[in-house]
């Protein structure tokens, strides 16, 4: 089962992903590193209030909702997402009293963006907790699809970054009425004891998710204090390529392993807990390791291929050290930390992700100064590895997650294969054109599926020889 739906969770994250690829394509030719930046500003802010309203509800419904699959938990968790919205709307808007400097339309759009993206954010929890991956795929995408279409529509209407963020509301909005739509079910009524369930474990986390979304925009915002929303563009440009591939995948693995964990927890089977939890570190590592090597060696031929070309040389000097970066983050957020999770301790995530969120400003207002954007990267990438050192101390008292270093260096191995296939391609290919980025990606992904299947990494080569002599026995007639 594992298998069948990590497949379908990873056709509704990779699409999105490409689509998102193709948005950021479009984007930075089709807007100046200042429109962009007001995207990039408003999206974090967006998620800032998301992270103070919202995510509580969706850490609490994908926990409770996986591990009890017989009682429904969306009637309580509509009343709990309106008391949010009603809460929002009545306290963001007085920033613009102490403010004066805050532009109100900006803070709209950003307040829009984020009732609209959690509300489909926790019906895609409902849908993963109850091991519905079709629903989710196609929502997911529909989502993806709509938002760079109302995307490119607002820029063609002259809306600048504005216009980017309203689309991705609509394209969310559109994502919540396929929901509502496909699902006839009867929804149960609200419960009270159900509510105090539900705040009694995410309301705690309100503040480890609040420290994960300042720590998640507060680079882009400090550079554009310290360096301007040109600066903010490109390196939001550079932040968010690893986002849409790396992150992307990674979110496909949680979504098909973290219901199944938490459900064997529930039935108190340690041992299968701790394979399912094997499994999704191995999982992890096979499908973010290739796409990390490949972002961060042929850096200049993707910088060179898929961005504007007032964002190229920024986006090609930073992307290596921000897919390092990234690489440490997604082990932290989508292995380490389900530690907490498993152990019903909110307080040890909201503890390191607060420390987390404290060292990244101190180092990106020590360094942004002395080196300027890559001073923001190198930032970045030390406090991911910090956070991350941080996070395995913490999870020995939480509840310890195994790490099988004999299945992981088979990983490695293939990585370190895929990087020496691409640095022999890029010394040939030469250039930073799209031709050299096909063949540059096209060598690494050769070497690298070259080793996986013969170190037999998560059982590729098991499962495609079993798959070709089922083929044979049918075409045999057997």
């Amino acid at each position: 089962m594992l298998n069948r739906h990590f497949s379908i969770y990873l056709v509704a994250y990779i699409l999105p992903a490409a689509v998102g690829f193709f948005a950021v394509t479009a984007y930075t030719r089709l807007l100046s590193p200042a429109e962009y930046g007001v995207y990039v500003v408003g999206i974090s802010l967006a998620g800032i209030l998301g992270a103070i309203f919202f995510a509580w509800i969706k850490l609490s419904v994908s926990r409770y909702q996986a591990m009890s699959a017989e009682i429904d938990f969306r009637g309580t968790a509509i009343v709990a997402f309106a008391l949010a919205v009603a809460v929002l709307c009545a306290t963001t808007p007085l920033v613009v009293l102490f403010r004066g400097d805050v532009s109100v339309e900006l803070l709209l759009a950003s307040m829009f963006v984020a009732i609209m993206a959690n509300a489909v954010d926790v019906g895609q929890e409902f849908e993963r907790a109850k091991l519905r991956p079709y629903r989710f795929a196609a929502i997911s995408i529909v989502r993806s699809v709509s938002s760079v279409g109302f995307g490119l529509l607002g820029i063609w209407l002259g809306w600048g970054g504005l216009g980017l963020l309203a689309a991705f509301g609509l394209g969310s909005l559109a994502g919540i009425i396929l929901n509502l739509v496909g699902d006839r079910t009867r929804i149960a009524r609200f419960q009270r004891s159900q509510f105090m369930q539900l705040a009694r474990y995410g309301l705690p986390l309100t503040l480890a998710g609040l420290s994960v979304a300042v720590y998640s925009a507060c680079d882009r915002l400090i550079v554009a204090y310290l360096l301007g929303k040109d600066a903010a563009g490109i390196f939001g440009v550079a932040a968010d390529l690893p986002r849409q591939f790396m992150v992307m995948i990674a979110s496909s693995v949680a979504a098909a392993t973290v219901p199944l964990v938490f459900r064997s927890l529930s039935e108190n089977n340690g041992e299968t807990t701790r394979e399912r939890l094997t499994e999704s570190l191995e999982l992890l590592l096979v499908v973010v390791a290739p796409v990390a090597v490949w972002l961060a060696l042929a850096a200049d031929q993707v910088a060179g291929t898929l961005v504007g070309i007032d964002f190229r040389a920024g986006v090609s000097a930073l992307l290596p050290t921000l897919v390092l970066a990234r690489l440490f983050g997604i082990a932290n957020q989508f292995y380490v930390q389900i530690s907490f999770q498993l152990a019903e301790r909110p307080f040890m995530l909201a503890a390191q992700s607060f420390l987390t969120l404290v060292i990244s400003v101190f180092l990106m207002f020590a360094l942004i100064g002395g080196y300027g954007l890559y001073g923001a990267a190198l930032a970045t990438l030390a406090t991911e590895a910090i956070g991350f050192l941080v996070a395995l101390v913490l999870m020995h008292r939480a509840h310890p997650v195994p790490f099988e270093l004999n299945r992981l260096a088979g990983v490695a191995a293939s990585a370190a294969a895929m990087a020496t296939a691409i640095l022999l391609a890029r010394s040939q290919a030469g250039g930073t054109g799209l031709s050299s980025l096909i063949v540059v990606s096209l060598a690494g992904g050769l070497g690298y599926a070259a080793a996986a299947w013969l170190l037999n990494v998560a059982n590729v080569r098991t499962l495609s020889l079993r798959v070709l002599r089922t083929l044979n026995r049918k075409a045999l007639g057997v």
